[in-house]
């Protein structure tokens, strides 16, 4: 070797000094990286360069042990590690090979993962939160920015966790992140979420002809030309999602047989394909209504009922209906969609609930929900009219079994005494009382509490008016005769039963009326001496009225006269004529007595003295 200057002479000692291995403890520990998150890898370089033999490499001031391991010296390859669960911050990695340490700090700061990565919006994904300060806390969660969660807690290692479920969201990547007092976004950075379509429909079973919603959620934010399908037959169009890729609408369940049917969605930003599915299931079942335009009103015994059974297999056969579980129509086939219809008489029956399914021979009566029927007392009166006293006959169904009646006619009890049949049947005679024509209610009520109510008429056609017959028109009377003054006029007939009134006024027009006698019972009025008028002329007539209080018009009026006055006199003469004679018989046998009569008045006086 040529060495022709110091300067070369030196570079060449120095060089030979480089390559004499020198003692282990004057190495350092290499890492590569010497910063970074819980659960990323480390990397050791040549690593045959520590020794040879067994190796651990411990973490932190408790030397964790977190590998451990043989040095190969001949092939001198590097090692590798993971950052073990901890608190952000430096912390101590150390290499022992052999009686040999070697160290070198990792600094650790904050992150978060994922579980999954992608789903639908109302779909959960755990966050875990690693490398946080010890025990740190007021750690929130946010997505797009926008805080999703407070108030976290960090264990002392650094770790925590929190369940996020999706928010409304369109579709496509979607940020999370989290932030603490001592951990900035910025360092924890953001984590993506790709947020996917989904269609839902609630509810998820039912009829056909159910009102069903179905909706849509991470759709293109503002997306349009959104379709729906059921069993690929279009049922919605033209939808447009919200700014968040959200839309709804709803539709009726159409003819369809029992089981499982798929809806699907799609618009101009997405595929059908994209769409998961959604499920309805179609449940065997019947619907009962009413016939002939008595939709909603009471059920009663014999009424027609329309039942229609929806959701059964394809064209099954044999279907049957059953009313208490006695089969009232058979021999039912359904169509292709599994419809059909039958229509069937309430039969003879008690009041309240009653059962009404349908079987088939693929359906089983378990699998319909049973429809109740509420049979309601039905109650009927014929003739639905009548005179007072007339008969009716009350009749009805639908009313507890084997139970005792009472009828009560416009709310009062009757004496009738009646009881249903072992069916709830009544067959009841009643006879109208005295009562106002018009309208008046029956009604019928057993010993369980079910009642019947009813109108029935009173006839409203007043009776003939009676002619009076006698006292003839003109008549006098005296009144201090002894004989009772007969009136009396003609008899009328009438269904309901008649009355008569009577009037005996002071002019023809009757305002003056000095007599008024009601309900006479016979054609005929007799006023005797002490319940005649004063002396003078006077007019009287009648009428009839029917139990019903139908009066008929007024009897043509009659005059009568009452005189006394010239009779009166003659008595009072008589009656004078008799005192005085009585008078003057007292005076003659008073002066006989005496002896005679005198002529010297003074006398007589003294005599009499």
């Amino acid at each position: 070797m040529n060495i022709k200057t110091p300067a070369a002479l030196l570079a060449i000692v120095a060089l030979s000094i480089s390559f004499i291995p020198g003692p282990a403890q004057a190495f350092s520990l290499g890492l590569e990286p010497v910063t970074g998150t819980v659960g990323s890898e480390v990397k050791i370089p040549a690593f045959c360069q520590y020794g040879e033999g067994e190796y651990s490499i411990l973490w932190g001031s408790e030397n964790q042990v977190i590998a451990q391991g043989v040095v190969d010296a001949k092939g001198c390859a590097p090692i590798y590690f993971k950052v073990p669960p901890c608190a952000r911050g430096k912390h101590t990695v150390t290499l022992r090979v052999g009686s040999k340490t070697f160290s070198r700090d990792f600094t650790v700061t904050s992150t978060i993962a994922l579980e999954t990565t992608k789903g639908p919006v109302g779909s959960q994904v755990l966050v875990n939160g690693y490398g946080f300060s010890n025990q740190e806390g007021g750690i929130r969660v946010t997505w797009d920015g926008n805080t999703v969660a407070t108030n976290i807690e960090a264990a002392r290692n650094g770790s925590w966790q929190y369940m996020l479920t999706i928010p409304v969201s369109s579709r496509g990547s979607h940020a999370i992140s989290a932030s603490g007092p001592s951990s900035t976004p910025a360092e924890v950075g953001d984590r993506i979420y790709e947020v996917s379509p989904t269609l839902t429909v609630s509810p998820v079973t039912g009829w056909v002809g159910r009102i069903v919603n179905v909706a849509g959620t991470g759709f293109g934010a503002g997306e349009s030309s959104i379709g729906v399908t059921y069993d690929d037959v279009q049922v919605k169009s033209g939808l447009i999602a919200d700014f968040s890729g959200s839309w709804q609408a709803s539709f009726s369940i159409p003819p369809s047989s029992q089981g499982q049917h798929k809806l699907d969605a799609w618009g101009n930003m997405t595929r059908a394909e994209e769409v998961p599915e959604a499920i309805f299931t179609i449940a065997p079942g019947i619907r009962v209504e009413q016939i002939s335009n008595r939709l909603g009103e009471p059920i009663h015994v014999g009424d027609t009922l329309l039942v229609n059974g929806i959701g059964f297999q394809a064209n099954e056969q044999d279907i049957a209906v059953t009313f208490d579980g006695a089969r009232v129509v058979e021999k039912i086939t359904a169509d292709a969609q599994g419809s059909w219809s039958a229509q069937f008489r309430v039969p003879p029956i008690h009041n309240g609930g009653h059962t009404v399914t349908a079987s088939g021979d693929a359906t089983r009566s378990d699998d319909v929900a049973p429809y109740t029927v509420v049979v309601t007392p039905y109650l009927e009166v014929n003739p639905d009219n009548g005179t007072v006293g007339s008969s009716v006959a009350l009749s009805g169904a639908g009313f507890s079994s084997n139970q005792p009646l009472n009828v009560f006619y416009d709310g009062k009890k009757s004496e009738v005494t009646a009881s249903t049949d072992f069916k709830g049947n009544i067959n009841i005679p009643f006879k109208l009382p005295v009562s106002n024509a018009g309208d008046h209610t029956l009604t019928v009520t057993d010993g369980g509490k079910a009642s019947g109510t009813v109108r029935v008429t009173i006839e409203s056609t007043p009776p003939q008016a009676p002619a009076p017959t006698t006292p003839e028109d003109g008549a006098i009377f005296n009144l201090f005769e002894n004989k009772a003054v007969e009136f009396t006029w003609t008899a009328v007939d009438d269904p309901s039963g008649v009355v008569y009134t009577f009037e005996l006024g002071k002019t023809a027009g009757f305002s003056d009326t000095v007599t008024h006698r009601e309900s006479l019972d016979r054609p005929s009025l007799a006023l005797h001496i002490n319940e005649r008028p004063m002396a003078g002329k006077y007019y009287w007539r009648v009428r009839a009225v029917d139990l019903a209080g139908n009066a008929s018009a007024w009897s043509k009026a009659q005059s009568v006269e009452f005189t006394g006055s010239t009779f009166v006199w003659i008595g009072g003469i008589a009656l004078a004529i008799m005192v005085l004679a009585g008078l003057i018989w007292w005076r003659i046998r008073t002066i006989s007595k005496k002896g005679g009569w005198s002529t010297d008045s003074r006398s007589d006086s003294d005599s009499d003295s």
